[in-house]
């Protein structure tokens, strides 16, 4: 199960072979689920084309998709119809800040004043970036939503983002308990482990852009928030120690689809260039394989039907070239996908 994002994009008169062609990308991964948290269509109809491609018998995988809480505002929702166990849309997403390597992270020491940062990024000296919206409007915007009933979704990467996020979830839920939320932190970037068993109480959750320390690890380290950060960045370890329930993601299609990448990540810390970064952040294989299926799952409200093999539930699954628990942790990602299967229909 991935927690995607993606940009449906081109033109109109190739929006059907577009969205069948990245549905087909996603079943090859070894996906039979997404959840699409935030979608940016540029063409008309594209809801209607998704439902008809994905509601088919003959379609590999299943997805959720969630609003834009900027769209919600401005009156627009994804609607298709009615939820089933094949499709659905709901929620409200928000960016709180941006991305690492943009440098508008929110935190809460400053970036490396780099020659990447300041001279290739044009970032400030002495930067610790900023957030998309004042703190309080932001606390109004969640409370809006939460009291809709809404599942809360927030793209928070920085260290200060992410503790102004939990504090904004902790004083909605307070004007507003409910019960089984889900509300969720995407990214995680440098989640303040401190914060850890605070999120866990509230019910908050997780979703970890893990393969940010693959494709980014090592400048992170080397030029953007330096060598102390870094080995507490993406920290999954800590939070499973604590009990914090979450999965991993791609962030699709800015990053590709790979879900055996992300374990080996999440297990073994390594860079593209092979070295480790915060070995005491890595997990086991099987909390991986929990964080790509049941745990991802639950986060979608889909646990009782999909996301394990059990009597009752949906017959999803992925055939593999080899036993992930048995395999080096280093070939984790050199594992192939056979075919996936959903509702017990092969796709190869």
């Amino acid at each position: 199960l991935p927690v995607l994002t993606p940009y449906l994009m081109n033109a109109p008169s190739n929006a059907a072979a577009l969205i069948e062609q990245q549905i087909r990308r996603y079943a090859a991964a070894g996906y039979t689920t997404g959840g699409a948290m935030g979608v940016f269509p540029v063409f008309l109809d594209w809801a209607r084309i998704l439902k008809e491609r994905i509601e088919s018998d003959d379609c590999p995988i299943r997805m959720f998709v969630m609003d834009k809480a900027t769209d919600l505002e401005q009156g627009v929702r994804v609607d298709f119809g009615g939820r089933s166990d094949r499709l659905g849309a709901g929620g409200a997403k928000f960016w709180y800040d941006g991305s690492f390597g943009t440098g508008n992270v929110l935190l809460e020491e400053p970036y490396l004043n780099s020659r990447l940062m300041q001279e290739g990024l044009g970032v400030p000296k002495d930067s610790c970036g900023s957030s998309i919206y004042p703190k309080d409007q932001f606390r109004e915007l969640v409370q809006k939503y939460h009291d809709a009933g809404r599942q809360i979704s927030v793209h928070a990467q920085g260290d200060r983002a992410i503790r102004d996020v939990i504090d904004v979830y902790a004083d909605v839920l307070q004007a507003s308990p409910r019960d089984d939320h889900r509300h969720r932190i995407e990214h995680g970037g440098l989640f303040p482990i401190d914060e850890m068993d605070r999120a866990a109480g509230l019910g908050l959750t997780p979703s970890w852009h893990v393969n940010y320390i693959y494709y980014y690890g090592d400048a992170m380290r080397d030029e953007i928030i330096g060598p102390q950060r870094a080995e507490v960045s993406f920290p999954v370890g800590a939070a499973m120690r604590r009990g914090l329930r979450g999965s991993l993601h791609n962030d699709s299609p800015m990053y590709p689809a790979e879900p055996l990448r992300l374990m080996r990540s999440a297990v073994t810390r390594k860079t593209r260039k092979g070295e480790v970064i915060g070995e005491d952040q890595g997990i086991d294989v099987d909390s991986a394989i929990k964080a790509l299926t049941i745990d991802a799952a639950w986060q979608l409200f889909m646990d009782d039907v999909v996301g394990s093999l059990e009597v009752g539930k949906l017959a999803d699954l992925v055939n593999l070239s080899e036993n992930p628990r048995k395999v080096d942790p280093d070939r984790l990602d050199q594992i192939q996908v056979i075919a996936t299967y959903r509702e017990g229909r092969r796709h190869d």
